[in-house]
């Protein structure tokens, strides 16, 4: 690239891409220079540190989601559902970077800023009062972190929890679990078939419909 051509976004690009290749351990100072064709310390003119450039990286790939105020022509659950899912999205986007925002108290602060507010943008709308706001924000954001980690454990769109869960369910003693083995037994093998997408959509309108009861019922 050269050193005239330097950038803060061109640093932050090239070790995005390190980082969704090859993963965290990858990026070092010295291997982003050598990527870039620059001596190492030019880097730190732009950025002092490798936390430096993760807390960009997390603005980088984050920032992009402030989604437009749609006002009250959609409903405001299905505005807190649109920010969950384009959260998600960010993170299934970027599996190794997510692995580390959600590993990194700081990191996760960088993100969290970032991402927020449409969330609290509808439940605003939603006749939320701030505390309810948000609690229920964090919430929503710890069911997503949770969720992204397992998904991006798997690093695939299904997990099939059939063959072990049938095996150990059906190894129980005679009248241990006798509701668990009923369930596991009705749903059999393609029903317990489990999809990423429809596990998130599920926690989500369950996540949701509660905080909707709760604004009923003047909580």
């Amino acid at each position: 690239m050269g050193e005239e051509r330097l950038s803060r976004e061109a640093i932050l690009t090239t070790a995005l891409r390190i980082v969704d290749d090859e993963g965290i351990d990858a990026l070092t100072m010295r291997r982003l220079a050598a990527t870039l064709e620059v001596n190492p310390m030019s880097l730190y003119h732009h950025l002092p540190n490798k936390a430096a450039v993760l807390a960009g990286l997390a603005e980088l790939v984050f920032a992009g989601l402030e989604l437009p105020d749609p006002g009250d022509a959609v409903p405001w659950q299905e505005q807190l559902k649109d920010a969950a899912r384009a959260y998600r999205n960010a993170l299934r986007a970027h599996p190794n970077l997510a692995l580390q925002v959600l590993s990194d108290t700081s990191a996760v602060s960088e993100v969290v800023v970032v991402v927020v507010e449409p969330f609290y943008r509808a439940l605003d709308r939603g006749g939320l009062s701030p505390r309810q706001i948000f609690e229920a924000v964090n919430t929503i954001i710890d069911f997503i972190h949770g969720f992204a980690l397992g998904e991006t454990s798997v690093r695939s769109e299904t997990f099939d929890l059939a063959p072990d869960l049938l095996t150990r369910v059906q190894d129980l003693p005679a009248g241990k679990a006798p509701t668990l083995a009923r369930v596991v037994g009705e749903l059999g093998p393609e029903g317990l078939a489990y999809d990423f997408d429809s596990g998130f959509e599920s926690g989500l309108t369950v996540l949701t419909a509660g905080i909707a009861a709760g604004v009923r019922r003047g909580r």
